[in-house]
């Protein structure tokens, strides 16, 4: 089992390097903390070390001062984490995709896409979030999870289920989540410095955006783009477009919405989101991409207009491709189980 190496690994080494995917999320940066201050109490050596800074709404955690940040790594670890990220690929601290070695890599991941590419991979697709494992590895280390441990826990959960909304969300999370607010933490000052801190400027972009927003033919499918000169005309950075695919997603109607982001001239970040009926993990392996039935993300080469064509189109076809197989089946468009 991935969990008892995890923890041999930790208990035989001193010195530890953990990271994350480039761009990261609640669910990244939060893992890395709780990780963090769960080995700091078994008197680690720890480094938490990104390429990306900590984004603005995700600075009140608890260490978030303390992560470092970089564009390479040395040697002097015993072992390194990498947390939520299923691909060699989005490290951003293996140089075009290139592994250290040494140190040895402990993969820890809820990815169903995962590359298992670590000397430990523990992957787990069913958990709600990585910070789920991470509560997972507390517990059978015997750590007392104080508050600012849960404080980071509580992040993962409440950002990967979109604040308990997605279909994620069951007893199990639930329960943790319970438990982790027992240390004492305020689940409403959480949820405002993650939801209710926006800028001016970053307000100003959801706007822009939301006015092109487009939709097919079907109604089935809407997407929003942004483009180097979007950020350029409010002052924002792609940090700013963090969740505003769920705009298009709450659309009635619309089973997949997609995310065009410009990373570099002919280079374009998509993101998915699925309604519930799609697995839009196969729309992102179509590009080379991966992630999870409901949200899953890849990248593509082109100019805007033919990225955007053969994205929507491969999302048109899978989408009848579901609905021709539960009609020959008699399955109603109901979510995925």
């Amino acid at each position: 089992m991935g969990l008892e190496k995890v923890i041999k690994c930790i208990k035989e080494n001193k010195r530890f390097l953990i990271t994350t995917h480039i761009n990261p999320e609640g669910d990244a940066i939060g893992s890395e903390i709780a990780l963090a201050l769960i080995l700091k109490k078994l008197g680690k050596s720890v480094v938490v070390c990104n390429t990306d800074p900590v984004p603005r709404n995700l600075q009140f955690l608890p260490y978030s001062k303390k992560i470092k940040q970089a564009k390479e790594i040395n040697n002097r670890f015993d072992a390194m984490f990498v947390l939520d990220c299923g691909s060699k690929d989005r490290v951003g601290l293996f140089k075009n995709g290139a592994m250290p070695s040494p140190p040895p890599i402990v993969n820890i991941d809820h990815h169903i896409t995962n590359e298992k590419f670590g000397y430990i991979n523990y992957i787990d697709a069913k958990a709600t979030a990585t910070g789920d494992i991470i509560y997972r590895l507390a517990k059978a280390l015997k750590i007392k999870i104080d508050k600012n441990i849960a404080t980071a826990i509580y992040t993962t959960l409440l950002t990967e289920t979109g604040s308990f909304r997605y279909s994620n969300t069951n007893s199990a999370v639930l329960r943790v989540s319970a438990e982790l607010i027992d240390t004492g933490l305020n689940p409403w000052w959480i949820g405002k410095q993650i939801y209710e801190t926006n800028t001016f400027h970053r307000l100003k972009l959801l706007g822009m955006l939301l006015d092109e927003m487009e939709i097919d033919s079907t109604g089935k499918i809407a997407w929003v783009t942004v483009t180097s000169a979007h950020y350029a005309a409010t002052n924002t950075t792609v940090e700013d477009v963090e969740d505003f695919i769920n705009f298009p997603r709450s659309v009635k109607g619309v089973e997949v919405a997609i995310l065009f982001r410009e990373s570099k001239e002919d280079l374009y970040k998509i993101s998915f989101r699925s309604r519930g009926t799609i697995d839009v993990t196969r729309l992102a392996l179509k590009f080379g991409g991966g992630g999870h039935k409901y949200a899953a993300g890849c990248t593509v080469n082109g100019s805007l207009n033919e990225v955007k064509e053969k994205v929507v189109q491969a999302a048109a076809d899978e989408i009848k491709r579901v609905v021709s197989k539960r009609q020959k089946a008699g399955v109603a468009m109901s979510p995925i189980a």
